[in-house]
């Protein structure tokens, strides 16, 4: 029964690494924050103008 409390602590423990090495060799590959498209601009302009003239109605 001793074995089976390496064979569990030790597939945590490689997957716990394989996620160390894997985050550590692609870091490199990937960047979270993205320019943001004309489209996008566009919608947010639109969207803070709504915004805006929503606000500023009197009720």
């Amino acid at each position: 029964m001793h074995w089976i409390m390496w064979v569990f602590w030790g597939f945590f423990l490689g997957i716990i690494l394989a996620a160390y090495l894997v985050d550590r060799l692609g870091s490199r590959k990937y960047n979270l924050e993205h320019k943001k498209t004309m489209n996008q601009v566009a919608a947010q302009a639109n969207s803070d103008r709504e915004v805006d003239r929503y606000n500023n109605q009197s009720f």
